[in-house]
């Protein structure tokens, strides 16, 4: 609670700061035209009435007449300010009649005529509600002013950010005129290098030619479109892993099946690679006993693709999840709920995933 209390007192430190001058100043006025002073609590009550005033008037009656779209609001302000008044003239009646009279409170103010009471607490008023509307221009003004210059920065910023891009846009031009250039160098160089090794070494022929067919399929603009047949991502993967199998000692026990229907399938490009990336990384894949397979099926306007390698010892299924999620992640986007994805370990050591797509 009073944590509260200091951070209210905090936050609104220059009001409490000001009224206290103003009251300080007013009392003291009040001093020197006369010695005797009213008794504090009629003070209290009639500055508390009077700030009170103040904020109901710059917070409520002008917020919601000025900043409304209503023309009958707008126009009904002088209504709202003389029942405003009104209304506290009641207060104050209540409570010199009720309260002042029960404490039985005499003063030199609550002697006056009862019309020239009601006028000087009238002009009270109106005094405190000509501050108030002070106040509230000031700070509308404000605000106006604070929006202004947010909105400077902001155009500022965007400003800045159109420069930042093209700055990029330079940037990748530069980088796609040399992609256009090294690219189709490597890719001559490839072809030169099998035309000159097919005689003299041909396994290292054909593993160029994979290379250069997996360099042609990922520069090609089929590769960087949305979706691609599935023979081209097999074709993919048969290069791939023929360069893969040239790098081991041992014959790798990975089988590759699918049906000729699935080859004219189009399918979002490079999940097949990165499940069989996973299986390379995470699987065992050299024990003819327990070989790894990818299968991929199309029946009954259905796609069907399901892998299963035997688990490495030293990796955790938990190695799995970033790519898996990827997997998920790309599937999901691109076909919403006609695409179920899920992978799960068996009690054989086999970790297996399952894609089934619906493709009517």
């Amino acid at each position: 609670m009073n944590g509260i209390i200091l951070a209210f007192l905090k936050k609104y430190k220059y009001h409490f700061l000001v009224w206290s001058v103003f009251v300080a100043y007013e009392i003291f006025i009040r001093w020197l035209h006369g010695p005797e002073m009213a008794p504090a609590i009629v003070y209290i009550v009639a500055y508390t009435l009077g700030i009170s005033v103040f904020y109901l008037h710059a917070h409520v009656i002008l917020k919601y007449t000025l900043e409304t779209k209503s023309k009958l609001l707008k126009y009904g302000l002088p209504l709202f300010i003389l029942v405003e008044i009104l209304f506290y003239l009641v207060i104050e009646y209540l409570i010199r009649k009720y309260i002042y009279e029960y404490i039985r409170l005499k003063s030199t103010e609550l002697t006056k005529p009862v019309h020239l009471y009601i006028f000087a607490k009238i002009w009270r008023y109106i005094y405190a509600i000509g501050l108030s509307t002070g106040y509230y221009f000031f700070l509308h003004d404000l605000r106006q002013r604070q929006q202004v210059k947010k909105m400077k920065q902001q155009k500022l910023k965007t400003i800045l950010l159109e420069k930042e891009i093209k700055n990029e846009l330079i940037l990748t031009q530069n980088a796609l005129l040399r992609a256009q250039i090294n690219p189709h160098f490597l890719l001559n160089t490839l072809s030169y290098l099998y035309n000159e090794t097919r005689k003299l070494a041909p396994k290292a022929a054909e593993r160029i030619l994979s290379l250069s067919d997996i360099m042609q399929y990922a520069l090609s603009k089929e590769a960087s479109s949305e979706y691609v047949t599935l023979e081209s991502e097999i074709k993919l993967i048969e290069n791939f892993l023929f360069l893969y199998q040239s790098r081991q000692a041992y014959k790798m026990q990975l089988n590759l099946s699918y049906n000729s229907e699935a080859l004219s399938v189009i399918f979002i490009p490079l999940i097949l690679m990165s499940l069989t990336e996973n299986m390379i990384k995470h699987g065992q894949l050299d024990n003819p006993l327990k070989p790894a397979e990818i299968k991929i099926v199309y029946d009954n306007a259905a796609l069907y693709i399901n892998t299963s390698n035997p688990e490495a010892m030293k990796n955790p299924v938990s190695s799995y999840n970033t790519g898996l999620k990827n997997i998920s992640n790309r599937l999901a986007m691109a076909y919403g709920e006609k695409v179920v994805f899920n992978s799960h370990l068996d009690s054989q050591n086999y970790f297996h995933t399952y894609i089934k797509l619906e493709l009517n």
